[in-house]
C-alpha cells in the first residue's frame, strides 16, 4: 500500500522554489492568487489521482486532495511550471521537470489502462518481508535468482 500525502493550495504555496515564491507573492491580491493556485493544484492532483486509481486505494479514497508520496515531486513540478505560465513568470527553469513529470503521468495512465499497478505503487520498488539476500550472498528459499535481491523493478 502506498503512502499518501495531502497536496493543496497551502502545501503548494509553502513549497514554491524561491524565485517562483517571490513572483507569486507579488502577483495579484492574496485571495485571487490563492484561488488561481487552487485551480491549478486541484487539476494537477486530479490528473495524478486518476492515473493511479486513487479511489480504488483504501488510503487514497479518504481525501480527494491526497496523492501517493511517489507522485509528490511530479505533482509539484507540474504545478510550478503551470503557475509560472499563469503568472507570466519565467517558466524555463521548471520546464525539464515538467516534461519528466508529464512522461511519468502518461506512463501511469498507460499502466492503469493495461491493468497494471494502481495506488501509487507504479514505478517504485516493491519490497517483500524476508526477500533480501542473506549475508553469504545466497538467495532466500523460492527466490527467482534475478540478482536484484528480491526487489521488484518491473512495475
Amino acid at each position: 500500500m502506498a503512502e499518501w500525502v495531502i497536496y493543496d493550495t497551502g502545501a503548494a504555496a509553502e513549497t514554491l522554489p524561491p524565485l517562483l515564491a517571490t513572483a507569486y507573492a507579488a502577483w495579484l491580491t492574496e485571495e485571487v492568487r490563492a484561488q488561481r493556485l487552487g485551480l491549478i493544484v486541484s487539476g494537477v492532483v486530479e490528473d495524478f489521482r486518476k492515473a493511479v486509481a486513487a479511489d480504488a486505494d483504501p488510503a487514497g479514497k479518504l481525501d480527494a486532495g491526497s496523492v501517493p508520496l511517489s507522485c509528490l515531486r511530479h505533482v509539484s513540478a507540474v504545478t510550478w511550471y503551470m503557475l509560472a505560465h499563469e503568472m507570466g513568470a519565467e517558466a524555463e527553469p521548471y520546464r525539464s521537470a515538467w516534461l519528466d513529470s508529464e512522461i511519468y503521468l502518461r506512463r501511469l495512465y498507460l499502466e492503469l489502462k493495461s491493468g497494471g499497478a494502481a495506488g501509487g505503487a507504479t514505478g517504485t520498488p516493491l519490497y517483500a518481508a524476508g526477500s533480501a539476500t542473506t549475508v553469504g550472498g545466497s538467495l532466500p528459499a523460492g527466490a527467482d535468482g534475478d540478482g536484484l535481491g528480491g526487489i521488484n523493478y518491473k512495475n
